[in-house]
């Protein structure tokens, strides 16, 4: 055991093949350590200087990644306690909990010499109490005490470099908004350019939640016009159009090694989403057992697909063709270009964008995996009506829009295949005591929609999981119904 409280450096040992993506899950958190390099194991690799979380199995293409977060070993020390802390506070952030062969090591190596970084959620804290700190001495005199200012808010943030996304709340505790329209105003861009320098970004802006109404409609495209920018080009909230495209900024992030991309002054990014696409990846209805043949051979609909963030995970998950319709144009170009940035192996998946009244009939369907329908989803039941012989057959639907997704519930029920049947999964926010008793009146809702003579039902409909996404509003619940509706067929009394 190392000398009595000296701090070490934790990290990551991760296959080969999540090297990629763990990586970019630290550095959008702000948790790589960049000062250290990337270490794969060979088989004569000396691990003397590691201590090893018990257990470990380690292969030789395991890859150890250094991160920021450390850990003070003494001579009393449990080790099994010591890994657990560091992994309930490491692992859950970076999508690993689920993956196999992931373990932590601890770098026994003396750290003479080397500063020992902040934790990553404190960067921002410090950046701004280094520009508080570096104002004129007689502005200082005029405000109150630094570490007062400091304490009104927990400064924390989100990363998806290289932009900066601050909570709604960030200087919003009186004096702050006072205090930035006046005195500190002038020196905001000093602010703005040390926050940049610390974090390794270029761009900031304010978050805020997404609009239901934008002026005086409904806000249909979820656009998001609240969100603020403070420092770096953003371009404009210009109408869609290629040089649109061209000129405006754009991020990107990974989950579950499933790369997305958008820009962010024209489309939204939901995080929460996170648990309800890695539920879709190793979703049991997705498996040769249950479809009667490898997910290879059926295809799969989104009818929201905004820059996809379910399809995509439908695509990663072995779905040989999905078929996705968004009425966003800067959603549909985030779709584009993000399956761009995926492979399943070596081969791209391809993507094939169909605006509006574009004919795609007979002969107009390729090997692009990914087929998106810029328009009303309403039109899904025609197009896929004049497709249904020339793709895998229909097994699953996703309808993922809140507050709530039945408008196209009709739809989902229509261009499921009626030979094999298959699952619609539909997103509704549920306030927490109507849950029971509002998953019974969905699921009798899609009884009469695949039933609609109600003295000869032919189909069987029942809710196979409902699953708790994320809390919505206080009260209120994001759940997501797996709703299974059989093939068509004469039903015994």
């Amino acid at each position: 055991m190392s000398p009595p409280s000296e701090p070490h450096r934790i990290c990551i040992i991760v296959p080969q093949s999540l090297t990629k993506a763990t990586k970019t899950a630290l550095e959008q958190q702000g948790q790589l350590d960049k000062g250290t390099k990337i270490r794969r194991l060979r088989g004569d690799s000396n691990l003397d200087d590691y201590l090893l979380q018990p257990g470990s199995t380690l292969s030789e293409d395991s890859c150890i990644i250094p991160t920021t977060y450390s850990v003070t070993l003494n001579s009393t020390s449990n080790d099994s306690a010591v890994f657990a802390t560091a992994a309930e506070l490491l692992i859950p952030g970076l999508d690993l909990q689920d993956q196999t062969n992931v373990y932590l090591a601890i770098n026994l190596k003396d750290n003479t010499g080397f500063s020992q970084p902040l934790p990553s959620k404190s960067l921002l804290r410090h950046s701004i109490q280094h520009w508080l700190s570096s104002l004129p001495p007689l502005l200082l005199t005029t405000l109150p005490p630094i570490p007062s200012l400091l304490a009104l808010h927990p400064w924390t943030y989100t990363l998806y470099p290289p932009l900066l996304l601050l909570p709604p709340s960030t200087f919003t505790s009186r004096p702050w908004p006072t205090l930035l329209a006046g005195p500190l105003a002038p020196h905001l861009p000093a602010l703005y350019t040390h926050i940049c320098t610390t974090l390794s970004i270029t761009h900031i802006a304010l978050n805020a939640p997404i609009p239901l109404h934008a002026s005086t409609s409904t806000n249909t495209l979820r656009s998001p016009t609240a969100l603020t920018p403070l420092h770096g080009s953003f371009g404009t909230r210009e109408a869609p159009s290629a040089t649109a495209f061209h000129r405006a900024f754009w991020v990107a992030t990974s989950q579950h090694g499933v790369r997305q991309t958008w820009a962010p002054l024209h489309t939204m990014f939901s995080r929460g989403n996170i648990a309800e696409k890695a539920r879709i990846l190793r979703l049991p209805a997705l498996r040769a057992e249950r479809l009667g043949c490898g997910p290879e051979a059926t295809s799969a609909v989104d009818l929201y697909a905004g820059i996809g963030y379910f399809a995509f995970c439908y695509v990663k998950a072995g779905v040989g063709r999905v078929l996705c319709w968004e009425i966003n144009p800067w959603s549909v170009e985030g779709l584009r270009r993000g399956v761009g940035l995926n492979v399943s192996g070596r081969e791209r998946w391809g993507v094939r964008v169909v605006v509006g009244e574009e004919e795609f009939g007979v002969g107009g369907i390729g090997e692009e995996r990914v087929l998106v329908f810029q328009e009303d989803n309403q039109k899904a039941v025609a197009r896929i009506g004049a497709m249904r012989t020339q793709i895998p057959a229909v097994r699953h639907v996703n309808c993922g829009f809140l507050p709530s997704s039945a408008p196209s519930w009709p739809v989902a029920v229509a261009v499921l295949d009626p030979e094999s049947g298959g699952w619609v999964h539909a997103h509704e926010n549920i306030a927490v005591g109507d849950i029971e008793s509002r998953k019974e009146d969905i699921v009798a809702h899609f009884d009469a929609l695949a039933n609609p003579d109600a003295a000869n039902p032919r189909r069987s409909v029942r809710c196979e999981h409902l699953e708790r996404v994320k809390s919505y509003a206080p009260g209120v619940i994001h759940c997501v119904l797996d709703i299974h509706i059989a093939p068509i067929q004469s039903l015994l009394p």
